[in-house]
């Protein structure tokens, strides 16, 4: 863990080799933390959301918040940032776009299905050179990427088209991932469902996909031992989490506590003040095993 003290939480996601990573600031700088394996001891202050900076998406640097405004709970960052950053994934609903976004717009985007769990399949793209990092940011189980385009332009009119169909969804949210948590996944069943939606979208659509390989994402997640997912226990309602981090699987970020698998949603927690200990702390297991919110 970084050193003891009083932190501000701005990202979470995976490393280009697919580890878990966890960026906090402090002051004006910035501290990447590999939890796997680690003890972990963190404890949110939610009372303000904070704003996270901003970052230039050409070169990936990282820059904080100049003015270090408070932001509604819906934000992770001021307007000012959002407009330095000109990051805007749904581009295709806005009614312009920044030089920043058209020009990462005409860089190669792959177009992939991720499963979640049983009759849950969404569509998406990304940034190719992102390569599987926003499948792992999303919590998919498996993935099969149909394809890559030439322009994210292209890819989502693929996308547009492959989400109005039945049982393929474009977003999915933190309720629904949480929830599918209490049911064992099959990565063999998922294999044969993404597949055969593969089929189904390529008679549809009159097309022929690329590539037909399914991703099993929970190597990625849990690269050592998984924990029986169906009997964690999340700690949102306190609001920490403590133990030995065993995976991040999403942002989920999973530790065992006494034996118990317990995990945090840290996405939720992003732009919030967290207090890093050296000491274990006390967390109090609810009954029931996932405490929705």
């Amino acid at each position: 863990m970084p050193e003891v003290g009083d932190y501000l939480l701005t990202h979470v996601g995976f490393s280009r080799d697919e580890k878990p990573i966890i960026s906090f600031q402090k002051g004006n700088s910035f501290i990447d933390f590999e939890p796997l394996g680690q003890r972990i001891a963190m404890r949110f202050d939610t009372s303000q959301r904070h704003c996270t900076g901003w970052r230039d998406i050409t070169t990936g640097e990282r820059f904080s918040c100049p003015d270090s405004h408070v932001v509604e709970n819906k934000y992770e960052q001021c307007p000012a940032c959002q407009t330095r950053t000109g990051f805007n994934p749904a581009f295709y609903n806005a009614s312009t776009v920044s030089e920043q976004q058209e020009a990462r717009n005409k860089e190669p985007h792959i177009l992939y299905l991720a499963r979640f769990g049983d009759d849950v399949v969404k569509v998406g793209i990304s940034h190719a050179k992102r390569e599987r990092s926003r499948l792992l940011e999303q919590g998919a189980r498996d993935a099969l990427i149909l394809d890559t385009f030439p322009s994210a332009h292209i890819a989502r009119q693929y996308e547009a088209k492959i989400a109005s169909m039945p049982g393929i969804a474009e977003t999915l949210q933190l309720r629904k991932k949480l929830s599918l948590l209490e049911i064992p996944y099959d990565h063999k069943k998922g294999e044969g469902d993404l597949k055969q939606t593969r089929s189904r979208i390529e008679e549809q659509l009159h097309v022929s996909f690329a590539d037909s390989e399914v991703h099993d994402l929970d190597t990625s997640f849990f690269p050592n031992t998984q924990p029986d997912l169906t009997q964690s226990f999340c700690s949102i309602d306190q609001q920490l989490l403590t133990g030995r981090c065993t995976g991040m699987l999403g942002s989920l970020l999973f530790c065992d506590y006494k034996d118990t698998p317990v995990f945090l949603p840290l996405k939720k927690f992003i732009g919030h003040h967290v207090e890093i200990t050296d000491t274990e702390l006390s967390l109090d297991l609810p009954a029931r095993q996932i405490s929705l919110f």
